[in-house]
């Protein structure tokens, strides 16, 4: 893989699109080339477009994710809006009944919990400050909008 990326890179191409350039590679090699990837980008006249599972990777090097399920888009978003802003609320049923239900994007009742993604932790930690509320990690939020329901 790491050949692969250094012939692209070497063809001084403006626009690099991989599809799970860093899957079942070691973390040491994985880490290079998302270095080498970062590196590429620096030059603002360059892209990537990557398609991956490997959220840790997206959590990295992407400037936007795009989730798409089913064959629809989902969300499209700057990632450190999603990563700065989204939160999960983590609460028992009394709690979760109090809530507003367009406070809430999708929520899953989990065993012991319910787990409620919102889109702006600040403002909900103010709203409901007797609440738990979590950042949410890219994982996070897919599984929500896969397994969670809507409100």
């Amino acid at each position: 893989m790491k050949l692969a990326i250094a012939v692209a890179l070497s063809h001084n191409s403006k626009l690099l699109i991989l599809d799970e350039a860093t899957s079942g590679l070691d973390p040491v090699v994985r880490d290079d080339i998302l270095d080498m990837l970062l590196e590429f980008v620096q030059d603002e006249n360059n892209s990537i477009l990557v398609s991956s599972h490997i959220t840790s990777d997206l959590e990295k090097i992407a400037d936007y994710i795009v989730f798409i399920h089913k064959g629809r888009v989902v969300f499209s978003k700057p990632k450190d809006e999603r990563m700065e802003q989204y939160g999960i609320i983590k609460c028992g049923s009394a709690q979760f009944d109090e809530l507003d239900a367009s406070d809430i994007i999708v929520y899953r009742k989990m065993d012991y919990e319910w787990q409620v993604l919102v889109a702006d932790r600040n403002k909900m930690q103010k709203k409901y400050p007797k609440t738990m509320i979590v950042p949410a990690s890219i994982d996070e939020i897919m599984l929500l909008y896969v397994k969670g329901e809507a409100a």
